[in-house]
């Protein structure tokens, strides 16, 4: 449990969004004089907990080192030498060190360490006009950048702006601490390139390996603040995470309060006069392959009678548009090393990261290789390790498969899944091969079925039942699928079907076009209007699927007509005006299915955004290797689904996989995550997948999700108040749908719920 557990009496929603429009952060509650914290500020006493080893078994571990720098200029080769076998130990061990002798000046960090608190100790007044949640500003000022979304709230402030490749105009900065930011920033680029010299060399690699891989590229400046706090046991400064960059470099002021965890146990960092703390990041952990350690840390709740501030500059480059693949640098694996991560984008790990907010879980987990290849056949031979095979994610890549370069490859056609099977292919890319595991199809045996049978269908009547009796059926009917399966079909629903051979017509005219045409659309910029591409997730998956889609956004802003392409537009446009219909309805009936006013759902916004994602599932030559779409829930209120008459879909129940017939003229309707988290666990999202196709020509079908996630929408959504009780508490905490929608994108299509993050 993340948190302390909410009473339904507890409005934590209307808490975070009052302390948020105060615009003046946790040193605004202090300057009240508050005397107790927010309880948006408790943590778990199982967070909280601080056990510190026997003296025995600190006999091996001491504290982080202090290794001098030398000026940045050795004078023999000896004290050269003596750093980096101190930095090599240092970064394999604790993933931590201290640097004295660095070269920045005294004079600096304490004008540095000024300003942060010269800036935060601004009348309010001043620091509100500053304060915001874009994060498209060249500066911001906040409280908490997770703070809608994580368990609970640190008792810390914070501004933040990129210094590099792009430093923001002069102006852009507050004139209060502006220049010293200018100098710090410039001498932190310079002492970084000096450590990733000696990095490079403490890996016995050329000193301009790490440098020559970009690694000191991106420079992130972020200043906090911990005012003193009355209830220091209640909360954090900041809460236990790694940091998701190559390298940080801390300027810690005298008042300790990090913390970095151990072998289990929490180490409190000393203050040396002067040093510069350096840790290990994320990325540089999986670059190295693991040669070098990112360690888990946190501060804690400031127990001095003053504020305590810090500096950290993280070095990595997401904000700005990279393409490159970071993975195990080739140098450090080997037959008997191989690679332990699989490739990513700086952008596509920090996406994560954020998404996953500071959850106290190492966001490196997500993008591990947990099974050797050389060893597979070993492993399904031996009884004592098979259980292993059940948490593989996918097929181990030998060092000789180069997997960046395929991605990069496909990506660059522009043509899709489509492409490759127009090139009369024989045997799939390496890239869409799935794990044995992810492609099982366990089928469950005669006497567990008579339970569960498959989907039901519903006959919505056309929308107009002619008496009480149907339309109480329906909603019954409604409501067991809705809590048994979370899919459903329905009947005469309202969109005749001339419109929905139309729609599936006008899907298959896009995508069978000639490449040169589809080219055009072809992107990964999530803002367009009309967006053309294979696999949203191509860089972060462990495995591509064999599907191609187009995504528009509907509804609340449509594109304009030019926006789409004229070969599927007006199609396009009155289908979807059609399924907002039927979504209003359906959330009508599933209203009251939860015994809740008709129009509850609806007065929730639940019907207002719709996005359509347009499938295209080629044959596949080789569909016992890969999937159509990965095993996922849907991030959404609802979906509503067209499909054509070739089956693939999949529902997952009890643990078996059960097919979606095909019904002539049917919709399928499923519960998405949203609607499972607002209606506290009374209706449910269940997992679902499409198999590869088998058909000798394409599959297509019309995903409709009502959801807002790509419009701004600062609406909080929590389990309705009216479905929970004493005896039934909330079992998800609030956020936004933005939020939730980072997060699902981050963790991508890996066959886990991302319901689980937002559990009390």
């Amino acid at each position: 449990m993340e948190s302390t557990k909410i009473a339904p009496s507890f409005d934590r929603a209307s808490e975070l969004k009052a302390f948020d429009e105060t615009k003046t952060g946790v040193k605004g509650l202090v300057d009240s004089g508050i005397s107790k914290i927010p309880r948006i500020f408790h943590h778990s006493s199982v967070e909280l907990a601080n056990p510190k080893p026997l003296p025995s078994d600190l006999l091996h571990l001491k504290t982080i080192p202090t290794i001098d720098l030398g000026g940045r200029d050795f004078q023999d080769a000896i004290k050269h030498k003596n750093a980096i076998e101190g930095i090599k130990e240092a970064a394999a061990k604790w993933g931590f060190f201290q640097v004295i002798n660095h070269g920045v000046s005294l004079e600096l960090l304490e004008k540095m360490k000024d300003g942060v608190r010269d800036f935060h100790e601004q009348p309010p007044e001043v620091r509100k006009d500053l304060y915001s949640r874009d994060f498209g500003r060249k500066f911001i000022y906040l409280s908490n950048f997770d703070l809608y979304t994580a368990a609970a709230a640190n008792w810390r402030d914070t501004f933040y702006c990129y210094m590099a490749p792009d430093p923001p105009e002069p102006q852009d900065l507050p004139e209060i601490c502006r220049d010293v930011m200018m100098e710090y920033s410039k001498q932190v680029m310079i002492l970084g390139e000096f450590l990733f010299e000696l990095l490079s060399e403490a890996l016995g690699l050329n000193p301009n390996h790490l440098k020559d891989m970009e690694c000191l590229k991106g420079l992130r400046m972020l200043c906090h603040y911990f005012p003193p706090c009355p209830e220091p046991d209640l909360t954090f400064g900041t809460s236990k995470h790694s940091d998701g960059s190559f390298l940080t470099v801390l300027l810690p002021d005298n008042i300790e309060g990090l913390q970095v965890c151990r072998e289990g146990y929490w180490f409190d960092v000393p203050h040396v006069p002067g040093a510069l703390i350096i840790n290990i990041g994320d990325l540089l952990q999986l670059i190295t392959n693991d040669k070098f350690i990112s360690l888990k840390h946190r501060v804690l709740a400031n127990r001095a009678t003053r504020a305590r501030v810090s500096v950290a500059c993280f070095f990595h480059t997401h904000v700005k548009p990279n393409p490159r693949v970071y993975g195990p640098i080739k140098e450090l694996v080997s037959e008997e090393n191989p690679p332990k991560y699989r490739e990513t984008t700086i952008r596509d790990y920090a996406t994560y990261f954020n998404g996953k907010g500071l959850g106290g879980t190492s966001a490196l987990l997500d993008f591990k290789q947990l099974v050797p290849s050389l060893n597979l056949r070993k492993m399904f031979h031996s009884c004592s390790v098979i259980r292993e095979a059940k948490t593989m994610e996918t097929k181990n890549i030998a060092p000789s498969f180069d997997r960046a370069s395929e991605l990069k490859a496909f990506d660059e056609t522009k043509t899709g899944v489509k492409g490759l099977v127009d090139s009369g292919i024989s045997q799939i890319p390496r890239i869409f091969h799935h794990s044995s595991v992810k492609l099982a199809n366990p089928e469950p045996v005669s006497s567990d079925l008579l339970h569960l049978k498959t989907i039901p269908t519903i006959d919505l009547g056309g929308r107009v039942f002619e008496d009480e009796l149907k339309h109480k059926n329906a909603i019954e009917k409604i409501k067991e699928a809705a809590e048994k399966w979370g899919f459903f079909q329905v009947i005469n629903h309202g969109v005749s079907l001339e419109l929905l051979e139309k729609m599936k017509d006008g899907v298959r005219g896009f995508h069978e076009q000639s490449p040169e045409v589809r080219k055009d659309f072809y992107s990964r910029d999530l803002t367009r209007k009309f967006q053309y591409s294979s696999n949203f997730d191509l860089y972060s998956s462990p495995a591509a699927n064999w599907r191609d889609t187009v995504a528009c956004t509907m509804d609340p802003d449509p594109p304009n007509p030019q926006d789409i392409p004229e070969i599927c537009r007006d199609v396009t446009i009155e289908y979807s005006e059609q399924v907002m219909n039927l979504g209003e309805f359906l959330f009508t009936l599933l209203s009251e299915a939860l015994g809740l006013n008709p129009n509850h759902l609806n007065d929730m916004d639940c019907s207002k955004g719709l996005i359509m994602l347009c499938h295209y599932y080629p044959p596949c030559p080789e569909p016992d290797l890969t999937l159509g779409t990965s095993q996922l829930a849907d991030n959404t209120f609802l979906t509503v689904l067209l499909p054509d008459q070739i089956e693939g879909l999949q529902v997952l129940r009890e643990g078996y996989w059960f097919n979606v017939p095909h019904v002539p003229g049917a919709l399928i309707i499923n519960i998405g995550d949203l609607l499972q988290l607002i209606t506290n666990d009374k209706f449910v999202s269940l997992e679902h997948r499409v198999l590869a196709n088998r058909a000798t020509r394409a599959r297509v079908s019309v995903a409709g999700f009502f959801t807002t996630a790509m419009r701004p929408n600062p609406t909080m959504y929590g389990p309705i108040r009216e479905l929970v009780s004493k005896e039934n508490p909330p079992k998800y905490r609030e956020t936004t749908i933005r939020d939730y929608t980072a997060y699902f994108s981050a963790k991508g299509l890996d066959g886990t719920s991302a319901l689980l993050h937002f559990k009390i």
